[in-house]
Formats: structure tokens, C-alpha cells, sequence
């Protein structure tokens, strides 16, 4: 079979429009600092800031954080804006919220929790759901498709190429005619199969 590279992605959150304009105004213009390997997919250099509604408001040194400094409640922003907000987290950093979040195909918004507040420079906004565990999966173009015998929605398995020798099943394939070839894990996945940076996998129906 075919194989894939295999990226790693952080903690993120995807905004609406809506959103967008509560948290930073509705001229605001957003900068770039990165492009992704998804065409027209772009990490701006704008954060948002997270906290849960039980510690919103309360100093620093009190307010939620992801580990053990405080002031590590960041994510980082990835456009462009889409129709609802989704904010994409590890295993880990679900279990420093103190919530319990549901493994979903990115846009599978229904049944997820909310109840963060996201804060910007311009307002804040009470999420009222669209908080996901990104389920692994591999961007495929409908070209590559065909070529490995792929289609939207299948499960496959794919066996990490380096000494960790792990396998990942059900891995989700999504074919869209301007994905590019790559596989998503998250930090928690990433870790588990020593891969920081990048990486490689192959593809095993």
C-alpha cells in the first residue's frame, strides 16, 4: 500500500464569522504567520484565550492553564473562519479541563460539549458546543483516491514507519478533490508513536 506523511497537530480552534468578530472586532484583520499543508489553509499569529465559566475572571495565579504555569491557556487560531466554531483538543488537555470530550470527524459537530469561554482582545464568547477530540485521519485528493484504491469515510489501519512500531486503526480517509496526502494525529497520538515534527506511515486496508 501507499505511504503517507504523517503531521502532528496541537491543541486549535477553528472560528465562525460570528465569532470571530465578537472576539476581535469586525474589521479586524487576521495575520498569517504559517501556511498548512491543506491548500488555503492557514495558522494565524492570533490566539484565543480559554478558560472554563468556574474559573473566567479569577487572577492568574487561580485561572485555568494547560499544565502546570500559568498563563498556558492559548490556542492557537486556524482559518480560514468556518461555519461554526470548533475547538480540537487531546485526551490530556480534556482531562485538564475536567470535561469529558467525544472522538469526532472534524465538522461532526452534534452531541459535543461547549460551556468554555473563549476570550479575545475585542469580547468573549460562551461556547456552547463544538469542543471535539479530532478523530486520526488522512487528507486524500479524489486523484490519490483512485490511485490507492481509497474513498470518503473508509477506516483503515496505518503502521508507523520508525522504531515505535505502532499501528493506528481507524484511521478516517477524507477525499476531497484539493486535499493534500497527509495524515493527522494529535499530541497525544503523536507522542505515543515518537513523532514530534513529522513523520511517515503506511497506508494497510
Amino acid at each position: 500500500m501507499a505511504m503517507v506523511p504523517i503531521e502532528v497537530s496541537a491543541r486549535h480552534i477553528h472560528l465562525s464569522k460570528e465569532h470571530a468578530d465578537l472576539l476581535f472586532g469586525e474589521a479586524y484583520v487576521f495575520t498569517p504567520v504559517k501556511e498548512l499543508s491543506q491548500l488555503h489553509q492557514f495558522a494565524y499569529e492570533e490566539e484565543i484565550e480559554i478558560q472554563t465559566n468556574q474559573t473566567f475572571g479569577l487572577p492568574e495565579c487561580e485561572a485555568f492553564t494547560f499544565g502546570r504555569r500559568s498563563g498556558k491557556n492559548l490556542v492557537r487560531f486556524l482559518g480560514p473562519v468556518r461555519k461554526e466554531t470548533q475547538l480540537e483538543l487531546s485526551q490530556t488537555d480534556a482531562f485538564m479541563l475536567g470535561i469529558t470530550v467525544p472522538v469526532k470527524v472534524s465538522g461532526d459537530l452534534d452531541h459535543t460539549p461547549g460551556g468554555i469561554v473563549l476570550i479575545g482582545p475585542n469580547g468573549q464568547v460562551v461556547l456552547e458546543k463544538g469542543i471535539i477530540i479530532p478523530q486520526r485521519h488522512i487528507h486524500c485528493s479524489t486523484l490519490n483516491a483512485k490511485r490507492h484504491g481509497l474513498r470518503n469515510g473508509q477506516s483503515v489501519s496505518v503502521q508507523v514507519n520508525n522504531d515505535s512500531g505502532l499501528l493506528f486503526e481507524n484511521v478516517i480517509v477524507r477525499v476531497d478533490p484539493e486535499f493534500a496526502w497527509h495524515m493527522h494525529l494529535n499530541t497525544d497520538e503523536g507522542n505515543a508513536a515518537g513523532i514530534s515534527k513529522g513523520g511517515e506511515g503506511e497506508v494497510l486496508k
